[in-house]
């Protein structure tokens, strides 16, 4: 929604999302801080108590990068030719469903441990990470053709504008990167069961 906000132009929208995505990113912190503190660290757990804490840190990296993806659209507004909005609206789309790819992977894990690591399970699992991988391919080919409709505009939107939105569009793709990631840390839990 931000995002659409943004390549509209709706500065007041834009900087309203901000600080709800804000607020969301500090509980987040608040929830992880917390799940640190109370991860038992001698008890025997299903998972191991270091990639537990590695898959939570690149949880926590989705939230920060989707932060500074407000905090970008909210500093410095852009007039953009179509070709530009397009390129940025479909990147952010395919960020989107990389995301919710890790978020269907990430609810598997549940499945997963409540069945004590059912091979079945397992491989839906792991089927499940294989299309956050996949998406992920698709949001980096999708980056690419974001930054190359921003050069080809380079003269409309003047030096500033370019770099602001290759910005823009270089944290929209670490949002999906820290998913992959994230993904990869489930993928290396199941592996050693």
């Amino acid at each position: 929604e931000a995002v659409h906000a943004y390549v509209d132009g709706d500065e007041a929208k834009v900087e309203s999302l901000y600080g709800e995505i804000s607020r969301l990113e500090h509980d987040a912190d608040k929830v992880k801080h917390t799940i640190r503190m109370n991860l038992p660290a001698s008890v025997v757990m299903p998972v191991d108590r270091a990639d537990m804490l590695s898959y939570l840190k690149q949880q926590d990296d989705v939230a920060n990068s989707a932060e500074t993806v407000a905090q970008i659209m909210a500093i410095k507004a852009a007039a953009m030719p179509p070709a530009v909005k397009d390129s940025i609206l479909t990147l952010n789309k395919e960020v989107l469903k990389t995301v919710e790819e890790h978020v269907s992977a990430s609810n598997k894990i549940i499945t997963v441990l409540d069945t004590a690591f059912s091979p079945e399970k397992i491989q839906e699992a792991q089927e499940l990470i294989y299309k956050v991988d996949a998406q992920k391919h698709k949001v980096d080919v999708t980056k690419l053709g974001a930054m190359k409709a921003i050069y080809g505009h380079e003269e409309e939107l003047g030096p500033t504008a370019v770099y602001h939105l290759l910005m823009l569009v270089r944290e929209m793709g670490w949002v999906a990167e820290h998913a992959e990631s994230s993904s990869n840390r489930l993928r290396l839990m199941i592996a050693r069961k």
